[in-house]
C-alpha cells in the first residue's frame, strides 16, 4: 500500500456528519474519496489520502511547474468546497495543497489552533461570498482625438474642452463605482476591495472588484439591490457583473 499524507479542503461545522456528493468525492487529481474526519463535536475537516509518490515534497514541486494539472487541482480543490456549502452553517477553506503526515497530525495541529479558527467559524456561520465586478465599455467613453483647427487659439481651447469631458466622465464613473458600493453594503457583513487592473487594450475598462461577506437570510434582497442597479446604468454602457455564492474565500484571513 502507497504511503499518504491527509490533504485538507476546508474545515465545516455542521449539526450532522457531512456526506460527500458524487461530483466532489474524487477530490484533487491523485487524492483518494473525499471524506470527513472530525475535530470536535460539530466540526469536521473535509479531506483526502493524498499519496506521498505524488504528493511528497519531492514529486509535488516537480508537479507545480505543470500549470494545467495546478489548474485541475484548484477547480477539483475549490468543486469539494463549494459541495458542502448546502449542508455546512460555515465553510472555512484551505489553501490549496494544504497537507499534513497523517489525519493525527492534521487534527493536532488544527486542534492547536482551535481558538482563531472557532472565531472564524462563527464569524462566517450562514455567510456566503458574492462578487461584484462593475466595468465600462470604452467605446462609449469621450474622444481623445482632438479636432483639427486653423487657429492655435482654437486648438487649445479643443484641447482643454476635451480634459474637461474627460475629467467630468472619470467622475462620474467613480461615482457610479461609488453608488454600487454605498447600494450594496447594507446588505454584507464586511466588503473586501480588490485591485483594480485592466489591459490597456481591453475594450472594458474595469472600475470596481469586490468581494462580499453576505449573511445567506439577506442573499436575496443583495441579488435584488445588484440586479436594479445594473438594469439603472446598463444604458450608459456600464455593466455589473455580480458572482456567487462562493465559500468566504477573501474573508478567512480578515476574520
Amino acid at each position: 500500500m502507497t504511503p499518504s499524507a491527509t490533504y485538507v479542503y476546508c474545515i465545516v461545522s455542521s449539526t450532522h456528519p457531512p456526506t460527500t456528493t458524487t461530483a466532489a468525492r474524487s477530490g484533487v487529481p491523485g487524492a483518494g474519496d473525499v471524506r470527513a474526519l472530525e475535530i470536535r463535536p460539530q466540526r469536521y475537516a473535509i479531506v483526502s489520502d493524498a499519496p506521498l509518490d505524488q504528493f511528497g515534497e519531492r514529486p509535488l514541486t516537480k508537479r507545480l511547474a505543470d500549470l494545467e494539472w495546478v489548474s485541475r487541482a484548484a477547480v477539483a480543490h475549490e468543486a469539494v468546497i463549494e459541495s458542502f456549502m448546502p449542508q455546512s452553517d460555515a465553510v472555512v477553506p484551505m489553501k490549496l495543497f494544504t497537507l499534513f503526515t497523517t489525519d493525527a497530525r492534521a487534527i493536532d495541529q488544527l486542534r492547536a489552533g482551535w481558538t482563531r479558527i472557532e472565531a472564524v467559524i462563527r464569524r462566517l456561520a450562514r455567510h456566503e461570498e458574492w462578487g461584484a465586478r462593475l466595468v465600462f465599455d470604452v467605446t462609449r467613453a469621450p474622444s481623445e482625438s482632438t479636432p483639427a483647427s486653423a487657429s492655435g487659439r482654437g486648438y487649445l481651447l479643443a484641447k482643454r474642452q476635451q480634459r474637461a469631458a474627460a475629467a467630468a466622465h472619470s467622475k462620474k464613473m467613480r461615482k457610479i463605482a461609488g453608488d454600487i458600493l454605498k447600494t450594496l453594503r447594507p446588505f454584507a457583513r464586511d466588503t473586501r476591495q480588490r485591485a483594480v487592473i485592466t489591459p490597456p487594450d481591453n475594450r472594458s475598462r474595469l472600475l470596481l472588484d469586490a468581494a462580499f461577506l453576505v449573511p445567506r437570510a439577506k442573499a436575496a434582497r443583495f441579488r435584488a439591490a445588484a440586479e436594479r442597479q445594473a438594469k439603472k446604468i446598463t444604458p450608459a454602457g456600464y455593466a455589473l457583473q455580480l458572482t456567487g455564492p462562493w465559500p468566504p474565500y477573501s474573508f478567512v484571513e480578515h476574520a
